[in-house]
């Protein structure tokens, strides 16, 4: 998009913008205050601009406007916030729909990365309990009718798996779905409640353990932030084999939320696999790179070992 076009669409949304607090708060042109991104990404395709409106210093709502004109996710994540999914959740609330885009409440909080990566280690065990608690919200807020094999073939739909993954697939509890619950789709308020943004991936008929393990797994490369230099050998030993302050965490997470939603620990993380090898599909599809990440590595080294996880590593 040409920078001439760009200012135009900025513009517009703005005004948008300004309709809204017109309508809702009766601020007007000289009180409200605009600032807009692009997040930076690998992403070559499908980029958002967000436009953010304040009042009096304080963030009310946010626009969301896709800049590529074949980008269908932003008007489904409009459909999915403007129907009864998560409702009772911590979350953006749909506002208006936009001739590009949308508007959605502003959720006044930090990144969920920047708050565990500012925790002491001792503190992180409470931090992923709250976001898997509200994971466990989520993916028991209505039960889907198919099994796990069907949603797996979703996601992967020619994937061939070893016999004790396509098992835990079998077995694997079916339910809603954010689709991207990673660290960087959390927010964390003064007062520690986390919400969950960014809904266009979500699933009414998904593999909730696929959100669980985004979740925590990511969580280590935050715990362990000099993971470029330590390798990926060495970071799946840190996660799946050595007793440390991060795998208590993790353990503590994980078992929290196998028993609010009456799974096991063992078939959430038997399906690491699979996890891993939608995340390449999906990243790739979007253009762009993976092999500088932690999936291909983790997924062809669970695939040999198959690790049995237990609170303190394996000996």
């Amino acid at each position: 998009m040409s920078t001439a076009l760009l200012d135009s669409v900025r513009q517009e949304t703005a005004e948008a913008l300004l309709t809204v607090h017109q309508s809702t708060d009766g601020a007007q042109a000289g009180e409200v205050s605009f600032r807009d991104w692009i997040p930076r990404s690998e992403r070559k395709q499908c980029q958002r601009l967000f436009v953010a409106s304040s009042v009096a210093g304080v963030t009310r709502y946010v626009a969301k406007v896709p800049l590529d004109p074949d980008d269908a996710m932003v008007d489904r994540e409009w459909e999915v916030l403007s129907g009864p999914v998560g409702t009772d959740l911590p979350r953006p609330r749909a506002v208006r729909k936009l001739d590009r885009g949308f508007v959605m409440t502003y959720v006044p909080s930090r990144d969920f990365p920047e708050a565990l990566g500012a925790d002491r280690p001792e503190a992180r065990p409470r931090r992923l309990r709250t976001a898997v608690e509200l994971a466990a919200r989520l993916h028991t807020s209505g039960r889907g009718s198919a099994t796990g094999r069907q949603p797996a073939a979703d996601y992967l739909p020619t994937a061939d798996f070893p016999t004790a993954t396509t098992d835990w697939i079998n077995r694997a509890s079916v339910g809603p779905t954010h689709g991207d619950l990673g660290p960087w789709n959390l927010r964390v308020d003064q007062d520690d409640r986390v919400s969950l943004i960014d809904w266009e991936d979500y699933r009414p008929d998904g593999l909730p353990a696929l959100d669980v393990l985004n979740l925590v797994l990511t969580a280590a490369l935050i715990a362990y932030p000099d993971y470029p230099e330590l390798g990926f050998d060495r970071l799946f030993e840190l996660v799946f084999h050595e007793q440390n302050a991060f795998r208590d965490a993790a353990d503590q997470a994980l078992r929290h939320y196998a028993a609010r939603t009456g799974q096991q620990v063992e078939g959430i993380i038997g399906l690491t696999p699979v996890f891993c090898r939608w995340m390449i599909r999906r990243i790739e599809r979007q253009g762009r790179p993976t092999g500088h990440l932690f999936y291909g590595p983790f997924a062809d080294r669970f695939e040999a070992e198959l690790p049995r996880w237990n609170g303190g590593g394996r000996d």
